[in-house]
């Protein structure tokens, strides 16, 4: 067993050399495509993401690490046994031969430009997805707000047919491995019980109904007053989103006003700054501001391991962005205080849902009161009128994501058991069960298409709910430290890194949480501070 355990360890070090630059070229190739959409990058990580796509697809070196895997349970090292599971989880997820390898990359690439370089029409003028939130949060016209909230799901017909052909290959690779489906050989490769899962999510949906439906309630009947319309007549175009996922400005409760002279990333350097991380190299190396040709959305890459972490945010002057600056640099603070002398294999966050945590945390911030006081300094008649409601506000927040989560968890599945079925009803279906928002008369339009997740995110949703559950988790053992806070805390971000940061991937997510909170995943830290059962 010694030499098998010598031989994994070459075949680690070599599989890491042989692939460490082309990933850096790779992510560096589709950060440029993102930031610029030219189809110089696009080809570039075409061409960068096939070469080592086969490498993983080489039968081969599954073979070897099958192998290994096999007989992790006879491995002494415990950070040999973590390899086996991520490398062979890594691999097997590959297992597709040169011509699907290539029909899937290329695929994926046209949706992505297609998504990227998007802009939908109002009135005969293009708009981006900025322009269309704005309508949504400030027109009382309900004429512009229809016609924006169609503007948003042009994209939708543009993308469906390949979105559900991409589907079909990954159900094919799954089932050639003997999965069911792609969705169930993603969880089981993500270290997710299926069944914990889905009692998790059953238990969220059971303990929101009625708190949903009494905010839900209460959110229509003020719209409905705004609009000048019955209540039986609100749709999705009423809402302050293309797909009702964030809380609206609602009652005394305006954000965006308290935010629309403020300098966003100097909010943001003042919070970390605030708990000891610093993010200006960060900043730095990140791209922040809409333009042509750009991704409109926002994320977080580590382009080497070795430092070089950015962000790409679309900032506006507004709660909504502020918060997913926040929520960016959460994932980029993880990534940058990995510990270096972690292997370079196990140099990750723990899990999606564990990075996910981290930025959902700080992208709560918005709503939180100390950090409206001490980072926005908000006025004496702003935190006289906003204080009070904030609380409640973050609730509804929390309900409205929650549920929108719930949509998007459970279309997904079924998708994927039957990408041939009426999809289109299929989404308003879930909707309604979940939103409770009514469907558009007379529509039938690939209208979930527009969501890109479900095209370059597959099986992720899962991740953010987990996330805000881990959140809460996190927050709690924030809470008992002698200062108690998250903002203006070094005590706090010391937690973050020494605490949690430090294992990196040596762990599995719950485990990991395990060891910063002194308990694995408990829903009952999100229930006691959003749902209140």
């Amino acid at each position: 067993m010694e030499n098998l355990e010598e031989n994994f360890r070459e075949f680690i070090n070599e599989h890491v050399e042989s692939t460490k630059k082309l990933r850096k070229d790779l992510w560096t190739s589709a950060w440029n495509f993102e930031v610029t959409g030219e189809e110089e990058w696009k080809n570039k990580r075409v061409e960068l993401e096939i070469q080592l796509t086969k490498i993983y697809a080489d039968k081969e070196r599954f073979k070897k690490v099958k192998n290994f895997k096999d007989n992790e349970n006879n491995f002494q090292d415990h950070d040999l046994k973590r390899h086996a599971t991520l490398i062979f989880n890594s691999f097997e997820s590959e297992q597709k031969d040169e011509e699907l390898i290539n029909k899937s990359i290329n695929l994926m690439a046209e949706i992505n430009d297609k998504y990227n370089n998007h802009r939908g029409h109002v009135n005969g003028e293009k708009v981006n997805d900025n322009d269309i939130l704005k309508i949504l949060q400030t027109s009382d016209d309900n004429d512009l707000r229809k016609k924006a909230w169609l503007a948003s799901k042009e994209i939708g017909k543009e993308v469906a047919a390949q979105v559900i052909e991409v589907v079909h290959l990954r159900n094919e690779v799954a089932r050639k491995l003997g999965y069911k489906n792609h969705y169930v050989m993603s969880l089981k490769q993500e270290e997710i019980d299926h069944d914990f899962l889905f009692r998790t999510l059953d238990n969220l949906k059971t303990l929101t109904d009625e708190p949903f439906r009494k905010e839900k309630s209460n959110l229509d009947q003020s719209l409905a007053k705004r609009f000048g319309i019955q209540l039986e007549d609100i749709r999705s175009w009423h809402y302050a989103d293309p797909f009702f996922q964030e809380a609206p400005s609602h009652g005394n409760v305006d954000l965006d006003h308290i935010f629309k002279d403020q300098d966003i990333v100097d909010l943001n350097l003042k919070f970390y700054d605030g708990i000891g991380l610093e993010v200006r190299d960060i900043l730095e190396r990140s791209d922040l501001y809409a333009k042509e040709g750009k991704c409109q959305h926002a994320f977080c890459t580590d382009i080497d391991k070795e430092g070089d972490v950015r962000i790409l945010c679309n900032i506006t002057p507004n709660e909504k962005w502020t918060s997913t600056t926040l929520h960016e640099l959460g994932h980029a603070v993880y990534d940058k205080y990995l510990p270096h002398e972690l292997p370079f294999y196990l140099r990750s966050p723990a899990h999606t849902m564990s990075t996910e945590a981290i930025a959902m945390l700080m992208g709560r911030l918005t709503k939180d009161e100390k950090w409206l006081k001490e980072i926005v300094n908000i006025s004496a008649e702003d935190s006289k009128i906003l204080l009070p409601a904030i609380e409640s506000q973050a609730t509804l927040a929390m309900l409205i994501f929650v549920r929108w989560g719930l949509v998007m968890v459970n279309f997904e599945k079924a998708m994927y058991e039957d990408p041939d079925q009426d999809l289109n009803t299929l989404w308003w279906d879930c909707v309604e069960k979940y939103q409770f928002v009514k469907r558009p008369e007379n529509r039938n339009e690939p209208d979930w298409a527009a969501k890109l997740h479900l095209a370059l995110c597959p099986v992720y949703y899962q991740n953010y709910i987990l996330g805000e559950l881990i959140a809460s988790q996190l927050s709690h053992s924030i809470s008992e430290l002698p200062s108690k806070y998250l903002t203006n805390n070094p005590e706090a971000g010391l937690f973050l890194k020494d605490k949690y940061f430090v294992h990196g991937a040596r762990f599995d997510w719950n485990e990991t949480l395990e060891k910063a909170t002194g308990e694995k995943l408990n829903p009952q830290y999100f229930i006691k501070e959003f749902i209140k059962a």
